[in-house]
This record gives structure tokens, sequence and C-alpha cells, in this order.
């Protein structure tokens, strides 16, 4: 459903091959340009995983479980962590073994969607590479300019307010555009009418309430968050306590 018909070639038991990273990926990976736009992580998917024919395509658990194999068929199965105890916080460090990770995925359900205030059923779709990467790009900038504003002491704190109000209206409007394109559809119960155009749904979701577009939103995450399990569970080397942690797969420091 997620992915045109020959996009991903498969073994005879309907798995992909998958290589680790040459000394050119590697390299890419470290380039802040690429990262930032995502061609970096494109080209390292087209080059590990020969199957997937286009990687753009690729939806954001897929993403994930695929970042997680290349990583162990580059650098081996066990990664060093360092987290901090949530109960006494102290700082640990460990080395994890990533494989039983990669085998804890789930399959994505072909159905998703969330119903709002019983009139409205909203269809979704997990992100693509597209989506990803722009969802990144828009916290780093967020979180740029909010600093660089915050620095200046050219302003004063009323000055301040109001840009950092400008910013994150204009990046919470990129946020929405973001979302409308994992709605496949939305479906109005009354008359069972079904809406597919996406100008009609861009306009949808920039006039729903806040309770309406953090519901969707979360279901979003929901969806993206489906397939591996990054949450692992540790022992304080400090008060003996279990705690758990998600790792982040953060490409610049997951394939350090």
């Amino acid at each position: 459903m997620w992915y045109d018909k020959g996009m991903i070639e498969t073994s005879a038991n309907d798995e992909v091959a998958v290589y680790p990273m040459t000394a050119l990926d590697q390299i890419n990976m470290k380039t802040p340009d690429a990262l930032l736009n995502g061609e970096a992580l494109v080209k390292i998917v087209a080059n590990c995983v020969p199957g997937v024919k286009d990687p753009r395509q690729l939806v954001e658990p897929d993403i994930n479980t695929l970042l997680l194999a290349i990583r162990i068929a580059t650098a081996g199965s066990t990664l060093s962590v360092d987290t901090k105890c949530s109960h006494c916080d102290h700082e640990n460090h460990h080395e994890i073994d990533l494989t039983p990770i990669l085998e804890s995925q789930e399959m994505l359900s072909q159905e998703n969607f969330i119903d709002i205030d019983g009139s409205l059923v909203v269809h979704l779709r997990p992100y693509n590479f597209e989506q990803r990467n722009l969802t990144l790009l828009n916290e780093i900038q967020q979180n740029q300019a909010v600093r660089a504003l915050e620095m200046n002491e050219q302003m004063d704190a009323t000055d301040k307010m109001t840009e950092v109000g400008k910013y994150i209206g204009k990046m919470a409007a990129r946020t929405f555009d973001i979302l409308a394109k994992s709605v496949t559809h939305v479906t109005i119960l009354k008359t069972g009418t079904q809406v597919t155009d996406q100008e009609h749904i861009n306009q949808f979701i920039q006039n729903i309430t806040k309770p309406q577009a953090d519901a969707i939103m979360l279901k979003i995450k929901e969806i993206n968050d489906t397939g591996i399990d990054p949450t692992c569970k540790f022992i304080c080397e400090s008060c003996g306590q279990e705690y758990e942690q998600r790792l982040d797969f953060d490409p610049i420091s997951f394939f350090d």
C-alpha cells in the first residue's frame, strides 16, 4: 500500500540485502548540508540497500529499520550509549546489542485513522523520507533561531519574545504542511463522502482546532513509531535501579 509496484526488490524469502557503508558513505554522513537536506541518507540507503529502488518513497518505520540494519552491517551489533538514571540522575555508560532491537520490528497496519468529534474520520499514512527530513530540519532551524535571539544583546526582552513568536508561527505553518501530506483522505461520516483532493485536505488541516491538531499529530507519531522498538532497559551503576531510555536514531551520532 505504501509503495509503488517494483519499488522494492526482495529475495525468494521476501528479504532485502543490506550492505555496509563505504568510506565515501561515511564521509557523506559527516557533511552537514547533505545531512540537513536528507541527500546523505538517501544516497546511503541507495548504496547499502540496492533492492530499494527509490529511497525517497520509504516510510519512517522502514527508514528506521534500514538505518539500524545498515549500522549493524557497518559497525557491528554493539553500540556504546551514555544514559542518565531516572531515579538518581547518575550518568551511566553501557554497551548494548542492537540485534534484539532489529528483531523487534512489527508490521504497520494498512488502516490508520482517527475519529474527529464523531463527524469526520481522518485517514493517515506514515511520514516519508521528505517529511521526516523536513521535520528534523524544522526543529533544528527553530532551535537555532531561538538561541540566536536569546544571544542578541541589542534587543530587549519584549522584542525578542515578539520575534520568537513570529518564527514559531512560521514553523507551525510548515509543520501543518508536512502533516497534511500524511492525510490520504477524509471521510465525512454523515454523508459517507470521501475527500481526496490534496488542496481541500490542506485547507482542512489549516482550519482545524488545536485539540484536533494535537490528536492527529499524536496519531501520526504513533504510526511513525511503529516498527522497531528502540526502548532499552538499563541497570544504574550507582543506585542499582532499573530504568528505560529510547535510543536516538540521529544519524550524526548513531553511526559514530
